[in-house]
């Protein structure tokens, strides 16, 4: 092995990874490298000057980022005669397609962006950076998200909650530290985050079996080999312990690598995360400003197991044949959610619409298939005490969210996304109403 991969090593080794495959398919060969140390900053610079010398660079922070290692790489950047640009975002910044098309014209110049920041930062300079063909590169300082490493980026465009292909970056450079130190509530959201994967997983493979036959086990046993790192310490992940931490860390930066591996967010990422993407969608109409992302996917896979549960108590014959009538219905609610983006949320929903129909005679097809997966699933109850054991709130008052709202996201959020999840199923079967009833008194 040659120094520079010695120096930055790829999260993933190529020799071992695709062991897990159960598709037969051909998996792109992951090549993010990762550097954790006190010097990461340093490192990113001297790095930064050997690699793109007088070609400009810009780099994005906001000012909660920026005090904890964004300042500082900009100094060691400035130090190394790098050609340097700073796009300073404001707090709490969300990531629309008006803010990507500003970073995109700042940044068509430049060899490279840098992002130092945890979602909605890394989000828009990936993006950005993939629309401009140039290189992407990130400082994470939290552990509070899968995204890092995917090769998606989650845009609101039009007022939409989309997951667009946005490439990974190539390199990433972390203060262990910072990472370690972050905000407890950071270190719930990342914990709810990764963790979401034990039902998008359930998801994914209801999805395949009935319609695209894509499911591959390669993303579940990349991470099934970490999940215990994280999933046995929540509350060593509360207090802030060095290894419980780095060890979420890790598994985040797994997932993310996960999805590029199967080429969709569906690994990582399925009914649990709509009801997120519905809050974050309806601030301009509630004025709610949106709960951390990882947060807000807690709740939904509370929602996401009851779902399960009910599932899997249903017999074939109690399956009710009105597939086009609860399409009909969602469709009929749509306007009066979404008001002004009432027009681009029914577009997403008619994209399923044919798959949808087929409900009435596939779900009887394959209904014992279907509950050999959906008895896989923990109970809520289990996340709920997970979640908990972290030592911060888990509820609805915590994450200032009303009864109505969280009603109004578990019966209607699967209707601005055409993936197939199990709140389709759920809402076909007869059983959203009551399953959604079963998480509100978990999360009272």
């Amino acid at each position: 092995m040659n120094s520079e991969a010695q120096k930055h090593p790829t999260i993933v080794d190529p020799q071992t990874y695709l062991a897990g495959c159960t598709c037969g398919n051909q998996h792109p060969t992951p090549q993010v490298t990762l550097y954790s140390a006190m010097d990461a900053s340093k490192v990113l610079a001297e790095d930064c000057q050997a690699i793109y010398r007088n070609r400009s660079v810009l780099l994005l922070s906001d000012p909660e980022t920026d005090a904890v290692a964004g300042a500082k790489v900009r100094q060691e950047l400035e130090q190394a005669q790098v050609s340097l640009e700073h796009y300073f975002l404001p707090s709490n910044p969300v990531a629309t397609d008006h803010l990507v098309e500003k970073i995109q014209t700042v940044s068509r110049d430049k060899a490279l962006i840098i992002s130092v920041g945890s979602g909605t930062v890394n989000d828009l300079g990936k993006y950005a950076a993939d629309q401009n063909g140039i290189d992407f590169w990130s400082m994470p300082t939290a552990p509070s998200m899968n995204g890092y490493t995917s090769g998606i980026a989650a845009i609101k465009v039009k007022g939409v909650k989309r997951t667009l292909p946005a490439v990974p970056p190539q390199r990433i450079y972390v203060f262990p530290g910072v990472v370690q130190q972050a905000p407890l509530k950071l270190r719930q959201a990342g914990f709810c985050d990764v963790l979401a994967k034990v039902v998008s997983d359930i998801d994914w493979q209801c999805e395949s079996l009935l319609f695209s036959d894509s499911y591959c086990g390669l993303p579940a046993s990349m991470m099934t080999a970490v999940e215990k790192t994280y999933s046995d310490y929540p509350e060593e992940i509360g207090r802030g312990d060095e290894s419980a931490v780095m060890g979420l860390f890790n598994g985040l930066l797994l997932s993310g690598i996960a999805m590029s591996l199967a080429g969709s967010s569906a690994p990582a990422s399925g009914g649990e995360h709509l009801v997120s993407h519905f809050w974050d969608m309806r601030e301009p109409i509630t004025g709610r400003e949106p709960e951390l992302h990882g947060l807000q996917v807690g709740v939904g896979i509370i929602l996401s197991t009851a779902c399960y549960r009910r599932l899997a108590q249903l017999n074939k014959a109690d399956l009710p044949q009105q597939a086009e009538r609860v399409f009909s219905a969602t469709t009929a609610r749509i306007p009066e959610i979404w008001g002004p983006n009432a027009d681009e949320v029914a577009k997403q929903f008619q994209n399923k619409r044919a798959a949808l129909l087929k409900f009435d005679t596939l779900l009887p097809q394959h209904w014992e298939e279907l509950q050999e997966l959906f008895r896989q699933v923990q109970p809520p109850e289990h996340f709920v005490e997970l979640f908990t054991r972290t030592g911060a709130p888990f509820s609805l008052e915590a994450f200032r969210l009303t009864q109505d709202e969280f009603m109004l996201a578990a019966l209607n959020s699967r209707a601005i996304r055409e993936r197939i999840t199990v709140l389709d199923l759920a809402a076909h079967a007869g059983v959203l109403e009551a399953a959604a009833e079963d998480a509100l008194q978990l999360l009272r």
